[in-house]
């Protein structure tokens, strides 16, 4: 009956090893397009499986000149679309991640990221660039590899689509890798916390290697009601606007119950949590504004935490940092020393960096302000 035109309704499943009715909290149902879309889709799905698999098997040209790790696990937990300005770490004021307001670690105050958009950001710090050209070979799994570590990924974001992929080839040059959807990011809703039984999981096998894990959450993405795993319990400024701000708590919370399962493990680790990118106000003046996607420079400024197993205080540093330099700094974050890198260049240094310019060259400075949205009940 599809052949007649007539549009059906699927619903849409995603059966892996986190297919659990516990964690799915919400199945949707889709559009069935004709026969012919399907057939693109798959086409598009093989192709994009093709690419992977050659760039999987492209072997990396690093060249790591030595290894000295500090702690024993390492853990990279990439957030998605939260801006700094709306979390009470940063100074907001209503109270939404109250974890690493008082966990003791540091707290980057000038964290700048390197894109409006997650594969644009995550590409330009992951992937090594040479004449302007990304090397997708050298990235930050296989940099971790070749020094000695066992890397896994984790990830409730998407395998294939045209902003899943990209990412997703680089997850795949993993010792392991666990994704939640086999589609793209949209293709099935979970919460954050389906991630966190692999984690342990993973986290108690037994290796006399030291290890990374990159967590990949879904943390504060559009649809951020759909993010929730509680009735939303904020009134600020409109309902759009609270749900953003509760999706900051949960992150805080699934950051807490990591660092838990990590302390209650007992190895050394160090753990760092940023967000890719940050997000625009749209028609600010309505009450019905709203966040997207933007070039606001506050939609670069985003969160930066590192947490170390021997930390002694809380700090706040407020040297100015660019997601541009990411991948020297990880490799000092990892104790790697390779040629290209610089080896100096440290994440938890007052030294600043000059923000690059973005997007179409525009300098970092000449963006427009996009303050956070003032709901009078709260000032």
């Amino acid at each position: 009956w599809l052949n007649t035109g007539v549009i059906g309704i699927l619903l849409v499943f995603s059966y892996n090893q986190f297919s659990d009715w516990n964690y799915a909290y919400k199945f949707r149902f889709y559009p069935v397009l004709f026969y012919s879309e399907f057939d693109r889709m798959n086409d598009l799905y093989l192709e994009q499986r093709d690419f992977l698999n050659q760039s999987v098997n492209t072997p990396s040209q690093w060249d790591i000149q030595s290894f000295t790790p500090k702690y024993k696990n390492y853990i990279l937990i990439i957030g998605e679309s939260m801006r700094k300005d709306y979390m009470s770490l940063y100074g907001f004021p209503l109270e939404n991640s109250t974890f690493l307001k008082n966990v003791k670690g540091t707290v980057i105050e000038g964290y700048t990221a390197a894109g409006a958009n997650t594969t644009t950001a995550l590409l330009r710090m992951f992937l090594q660039i040479k004449n302007n050209d990304f090397v997708y070979a050298n990235n930050i799994v296989s940099l971790a590899k070749e020094a000695g570590f066992e890397v896994y990924w984790l990830s409730n974001q998407g395998t294939v689509g045209e902003y899943d992929t990209p990412i997703a080839k680089i997850a795949a040059f993993s010792n392991h890798y666990d994704f939640t959807k086999t589609g793209d990011y949209s293709s099935i809703n979970y919460f954050d916390t389906v991630l966190l039984p692999t984690f342990e999981k993973r986290l108690m096998e037994k290796t006399s290697k030291n290890r990374l894990f990159i967590i990949h959450i879904m943390g504060s993405h559009e649809y951020f009601e759909d993010r929730l795993s509680n009735a939303i319990h904020y009134n600020y400024y409109n309902r759009i606007i609270s749900a953003y701000l509760q999706t900051i708590e949960q992150t805080d919370d699934f950051l807490k119950q990591i660092y838990e399962k990590l302390q209650q493990q007992g190895e050394p680790f160090s753990m760092i949590y940023f967000s890719d990118h940050g997000l625009a106000t749209k028609e600010r003046e309505s009450k019905n504004a709203w966040l997207v996607h933007g070039y606001s420079k506050e939609a670069f400024e985003t969160p930066f935490i590192q947490i170390n197993s021997d930390d002694t205080e809380h700090k706040m540093l407020k040297g100015q940092k660019s997601g541009f330099h990411f991948l020297s700094g990880y490799a000092h974050w990892l104790g790697i020393r390779e040629k290209s890198l610089n080896p100096d260049y440290d994440f938890l240094s007052d030294k600043n960096d000059i923000i690059e310019e973005f997007n179409q060259y525009v300098p970092f400075d000449t963006l427009e302000e996009d303050p956070i949205l003032i709901d009078k009940k709260h000032r």
